[in-house]
């Protein structure tokens, strides 16, 4: 009987564990004294490395072997939000389903109800949908997420602190403000991690089409190589970037693999105020 190994997980902000073995599968490409001529170039942060290193080795082939290198791999991704028990549980058993604004009724009822001027603005509340529809962009249908749990947590971290982003601007809309009291009632900051093959992960990186030169995610590991060779920094965490993901199917329950919560206590300092 043959046994298949299990195939191994990219964590992005656990630079430690992956670096090394991207590095040693880019090996062939890299000139003898990469790190010195990265060094040399004094790169600010691992977008500028990453144009360092395009300038000594092929970015076309890099990116080649970086795509051979992660489709042999899972990716673990994050979504974040911010929810009670009963959320929790529903995501446990239906997994996190793509927006339908429509569906978000009876939620952003719940989340409202107790506001002092519910009573007063609730009767705008199609109108209120409708709106935030058009301002959305082409947000209906899909699932986001993050590759980077620190970057959720503090380098956008009003998913979690405010919760979902939809029912957020229809509160905005109709109350003209950030409900602060309403969204700590609505549950904890928590993040949803999930697994995808190396090949979905590339593709929800990438929702409509590898359009630029350099496909996200891959640029992102190719930039986190060039820090480290230029820098010997591995700590992907401390980035605080990450590249976002959309998926225009659900995220099934089985591939649900943790739900982290993140109190405010550490959600707060990074909190920015922000509105989308």
């Amino acid at each position: 009987m043959t046994r298949h190994l299990p195939r191994p997980v990219l964590e992005y902000d656990d630079g430690p564990r992956w670096l090394p073995s991207l590095v040693a599968h880019l090996e062939q490409l890299l000139p003898e004294d990469a790190r010195e001529r990265l060094r040399a170039t004094e790169p600010e942060g691992s977008c500028s490395a990453r144009f360092a290193l395009y300038a000594i080795v092929d970015k076309h082939q890099l990116l080649k072997a970086t795509r051979e290198w992660l489709l042999e791999r899972d990716v673990f991704a994050y979504h974040g939000t911010r929810i009670n028990e009963a959320q929790r549980r529903s995501i446990e058993l239906q997994g996190l389903r793509p927006l339908v604004a429509a569906d978000r009724v009876g939620a952003i009822e719940t989340f409202l109800r107790d506001h002092p001027r519910w009573a007063e603005v609730s009767g705008r509340l199609s109108e209120a949908i409708a709106f935030v529809q058009r301002q959305a962009g082409r947000r209906e249908g899909m699932v986001y997420g993050l590759f980077s749990r620190t970057g959720l947590v503090r380098g956008c971290n009003h998913y979690l602190v405010e919760g979902s982003e939809f029912d957020h601007h229809v509160a905005a809309y109709l109350l003209e403000g950030i409900c602060h009291e309403e969204n700590r009632r609505r549950g904890q900051g928590t993040l949803v991690q999930f697994r995808l093959t190396g090949a979905e992960a590339i593709a929800a990186a990438n929702p409509r089409g590898e359009f630029s030169e350099e496909p996200n995610l891959l640029a992102e590991l190719v930039g986190a190589v060039a820090w480290w060779l230029a820098t010997g920094d591995d700590d992907t965490a401390a980035q605080e970037e990450g590249c976002g993901l959309m998926r225009y199917e659900a995220i099934s329950p089985s591939l649900i693999t943790a739900f982290i919560t993140v109190s405010d206590e550490e959600l707060w300092p990074h909190y920015d105020n922000r509105m989308r």
